[in-house]
């Protein structure tokens, strides 16, 4: 007879199971049939997800990362959508209403075109009047961002479409308003050997999920224009604090120094370069396996080819498994929102869900990069046992942080505990960085030091000797006072309408904004990021 315990496990198992096979059952693999590495990674994927060989497409498609308008429709749009239709993937409901759909996912595979490219031929379409013309004027975009409406009515020929998914938390399974949309993520990266590893490595990591520091790089923006990407980031740090993250907050003007120590890293938020720098530049560095890495650009993903331009390509070509993107130009407010696609994503959601929750336009310049079944934190919330688990310190730090009301500054006798421990410096110089944050600055450098003499790393040795530097430098010891930490930042409240208010009601927006610092953003006749 099967104890309680073993019972309950192999139900989970069955459960999980059929969580993947679902997911696996609703997802299409596209790949370009004149590229044979396109062919081969096709195959790969569909095999390590279990995705039926009737899912799997291949397309006559050009060998290049930007097609013509024209061509994009007749190449690989209309016949995917007849595809679905003679499959009966999809139900019509007179000539275009999607009615019922089997398929929610798009996995595109490398090789096939990236973004299309503007054409001047194409006016403003009648559904973005009222809009901006900077932005009703404009037909370029992501080939994904323009499949994920191609079931969606009334959509028409190019131009800019509201997502209807944006900010909403239902899985797509479960999802029955907006059947027509297709959530695109794309397996891609400088090689094709990258691709392999991206697929294989997010597959290894959900069967424990995604452990490790997470580092938020904001520029300390809290007036103006770029108000709301910092915003984004003050709210990234939040989420992750209260999820039992170890974060690392960076608030200054510059992005995180050449010389900065980043260790451990499974999640990384940051802006605005115009190309990888600072430690992530290094050739030899890593993120952990299935890390999370998204740099906010305007042309973050112009190209997916370089392992040292843009952000997008160099981050999956040091190890990321997952990251965000935009091939052209797409404004601040409608790029991916970066707070949200990291709760969604800390729920359990899988990557394509997570991504396609936080864009507020479709058919418009955002792009994923990752396996769209992709769930680095689903192994976080169901049970498994224990006693098969290996010590696992970034666990235990999360666990303590739950159990004081997910605010880690309520469990200091805890933490130091499980330094003492452990011996490990990594929970003084988390609860450091959360208690200078919070303006703590005494007790963070208390943290800092007694972390500092825990600590085994080299390279951890010196961030902690760079943290303690930093905080003594700007409050020296004989005025060290505590503070009432400042008022926490609220969650801004996902807006109703397609743009923000803001933007319908102030024209100021649409006008040209100065770059932050010199050469880092493009001089164009419109705000950008």
């Amino acid at each position: 007879m099967f104890r309680p315990a073993i019972c309950f496990l192999i139900l989970l198992s069955a459960s999980v199971l059929n969580a993947q096979d679902r997911l696996a059952g609703a997802t299409l693999v596209l790949y370009n049939a004149k590229d044979p590495d396109s062919v081969e990674l096709a195959r790969h994927y569909a095999a390590a997800r279990a995705i039926p060989a009737g899912q799997v497409l291949g397309f006559d498609l050009p060998v290049s990362e930007e097609i013509a308008r024209a061509e994009f429709e007749s190449r690989l749009a209309n016949p995917l959508r007849q595809k679905l239709v003679e499959n009966g993937w999809w139900t019509l409901e007179g000539e275009s209403t999607v009615s019922s759909s089997r398929i929610r996912f798009l996995a595109i595979i490398r090789g096939v075109p990236l973004k299309i490219s503007p054409d001047s031929s194409i006016g403003p379409a009648p559904k973005t009047d009222g809009l901006p013309r900077a932005i009703a004027a404009r037909n370029e975009a992501s080939v994904d961002s323009e499949l994920a409406a191609l079931g969606l009515p009334d959509v028409g020929f190019a131009g800019i479409v509201p997502n209807p998914y944006f900010g909403r938390f239902t899985p797509i399974l479960d999802e029955s308003v907006f059947l027509g949309l297709l959530l695109p993520s794309r397996l891609d990266a400088p090689t094709p050997a990258m691709v392999r590893a991206m697929i294989d490595e997010a597959i290894a990591t959900e069967k424990e999920g995604l452990w490790g520091w997470a580092y938020v790089d904001g520029r300390n923006i809290t007036s103006g224009g770029y108000t709301e990407g910092d915003n984004w980031m003050r709210n990234l740090v939040k989420i992750l604090r209260q999820s039992g993250v170890p974060t690392i907050f960076d608030n200054l003007p510059a992005t995180f120094a050449e010389n900065f120590p980043i260790t451990d890293a499974a999640v990384y938020f940051g802006w605005y370069a115009g190309d990888i720098n600072g430690p992530f530049a290094r050739e030899d560095f890593r993120f952990k396996p299935g890390a999370v890495a998204v740099h906010l650009h305007s042309f973050s993903a112009a190209s997916l080819r370089g392992a040292s331009s843009q952000w997008c390509g160099p981050l999956i070509a040091r190890g990321a498994a997952a990251t965000l993107g935009n091939v052209y130009e797409p404004y601040l407010s409608l790029t991916a929102n970066l707070d949200i696609f990291q709760d969604r994503l800390m729920a359990g959601l899988t990557l394509a869900e997570a991504a396609w929750m936080s864009q507020r336009a479709l058919s418009w310049m955002g792009v994923v990069i990752g396996d769209p079944l992709y769930r680095p934190y689903e192994a976080w919330n169901r049970f498994s046992d224990p006693r098969n688990r290996a010590p696992n310190p970034f666990r235990r730090f999360r666990s303590i942080t739950l159990g004081a009301r997910a605010n880690i500054l309520n469990a200091i006798l805890p933490i130091h505990e499980a330094a003492m421990e452990t011996g490990d410096s990594m929970f003084l110089e988390a609860l450091g960085n959360a208690q200078w944050d919070a303006g703590h600055a005494a007790a963070a450098l208390d943290s800092f030091r007694d972390a500092l003499k825990l600590a085994r790393d080299p390279a951890v040795k010196t961030r902690l000797e760079m943290e303690i530097t930093f905080v003594s430098r700007r409050v020296p010891p004989e005025e060290f006072k505590e503070e009432p930490p400042p008022e926490d930042l609220p969650m801004e409240p996902r807006p109703e309408g397609f743009l923000p208010a803001e933007m319908e009601s102030d024209p100021s927006l649409f006008k040209p904004a100065p770059p932050p610092l010199p050469g880092w953003l493009p001089n164009l006749p419109y705000p950008d990021l």
